[in-house]
């Protein structure tokens, strides 16, 4: 005689149950998951808006300072020589430069965490670009003493993100001014097999392969937390730049022998949404 499924469950055989409807065990696992990734979460937020508030912090004390400086002077009975108004002008410019690239690395992870950041390609003169970029780097090349050397292949033109390539320059000649240890800092761009190739190289402490592994993720700081530490999402914003073009990124460097980042971008990628 058939047993029907209640006589089935009495009888300890076999009872079926919806995947939808996990047991108690289960759902337990799922949510003591659900915890321990909210809790992480939780977490890394506490500590990028504490490094955030640190890094935005920074450069404002040196603009205060500044400010209050030159007030004093003008305030005075004495004339300002243009030298020293030029000086307290080109300071002030380049602490100021430092915090609307703090404010903007924010502004980037909260676009790139809401899924909003859009790129706008046009026509964009990489060699024109790239020495402009060299230049508003200039006072923090003489404030880290480390020349600027530049390998600009001419006239390298490409249907690109102008901000994003922008951005992605401007971070990595930021980060070898910061760690290349007072030591030259070459920027060089080719054109090979319808690319563009940009590379930046320090001859600073180097990076250990360990580190290099995973460099370029979010909150990662390979220097720990302190002066010149940053947020640790600047080198995951420019690969999200970089693939978002089409292109990858990728860094050569060994323990004491510098780092060199190269950067290779189709000069006529798709357009990407």
């Amino acid at each position: 005689m058939a047993m029907s499924t209640a006589d089935e469950a009495t009888a300890g055989g076999p009872t079926t149950q919806s995947a939808d409807r996990p047991d108690g065990r289960q759902t337990l696992e799922q949510l003591t998951a659900r915890v321990a990734e909210l809790t992480e979460a939780v977490k890394a937020r506490d500590e990028f808006l504490a490094i955030a508030a640190h890094e935005l912090r920074n450069p404002m004390t040196p603009i205060i300072g500044q400010i209050h400086l030159m007030l004093r002077a003008a305030r005075s009975a004495e004339p300002i020589s243009p030298d020293r108004l030029l000086e307290g002008l080109e300071r002030l410019d380049y602490f100021t430069n430092q915090f609307v690239r703090r404010a903007t690395t924010l502004l980037d992870v909260a676009r790139f965490n809401a899924g909003k950041h859009r790129l706008e390609p046009e026509d964009v003169n990489l060699s024109v670009l790239l020495a402009s970029i060299a230049e508003s780097q200039a006072l923090a090349a003489r404030h880290a003493r480390s020349p600027m050397i530049l390998r600009l292949e001419e006239d390298v033109r490409g249907f690109l993100d102008r901000l994003a390539v922008e951005q992605i320059v401007d971070n990595l000649v930021s980060n070898a001014l910061r760690y290349g240890g007072g030591q030259p800092v070459e920027l060089s761009l080719a054109r090979v097999d319808g690319t563009a190739v940009i590379s930046v190289r320090d001859s600073g402490p180097g990076i250990s392969y360990e580190h290099q592994a995973r460099i370029f993720g979010k909150f990662e700081r390979i220097f720990g937390v302190g002066e010149g530490a940053g947020f640790g999402v600047g080198l995951w914003i420019v690969r999200r730049l970089v693939e978002a073009m089409g292109g990858k990124i990728d860094v050569d460097s060994r323990p004491d022998h510098g780092a060199a980042f190269t950067v290779v971008l189709p000069l006529r990628p798709e357009r990407r949404r």
